[in-house]
């Protein structure tokens, strides 16, 4: 069978509970370009350009479960659920000011401060209002690692 060439990702899709309070997360927290949201009495959706892909939530029918701990990532240790989870490049003042939102807001966060992961990048991980595990992160100048 031959392979495809230049595939790509287009779209993700998630559900949530409560759309108003993943707008507020996604694009007033974390500061996402959101390219669309509607919701009425049927129908829900929110949607986030991202780098060639959309990140797309949908209001779900049923309450779905809250997640209550940490997705297991390879950036940290002690996260436990084998689930989707995923990370978002800031610029280092953007990373700085979120964190700062984040914490006056009162998001679940995994540490009180960021802290250099892999030796690599700073890294802080927070829980969305679905209970999802996503980590913040920016990667320093060299100079800047020692």
């Amino acid at each position: 069978m031959d392979k495809l060439n230049n595939v790509k990702l287009g779209f993700l899709y998630f559900f949530a509970n409560d759309l108003p309070s993943m707008r507020h997360f996604y694009t007033d927290i974390l500061g996402l370009n959101e390219c669309n949201y509607f919701e009425d009495s049927q129908f829900g959706w929110l949607c986030y350009q991202m780098e060639g892909f959309q990140m797309m939530w949908f209001r779900s029918s049923t309450k779905i479960p809250i997640l209550n701990d940490w997705a297991d990532q390879p950036g940290y240790s002690k996260g436990i659920l084998e689930v989707p989870s995923w990370s978002i490049q800031m610029n280092e003042t953007q990373f700085q000011d979120t964190i700062n939102t984040i914490k006056e807001e009162g998001y679940p966060i995994f540490q009180d401060a960021p802290e250099l992961r892999q030796d690599s990048y700073w890294g802080f991980t927070v829980r969305d209002p679905m209970g999802n595990t996503v980590e913040l992160y920016y990667i320093p100048k060299k100079t800047e690692i020692k």
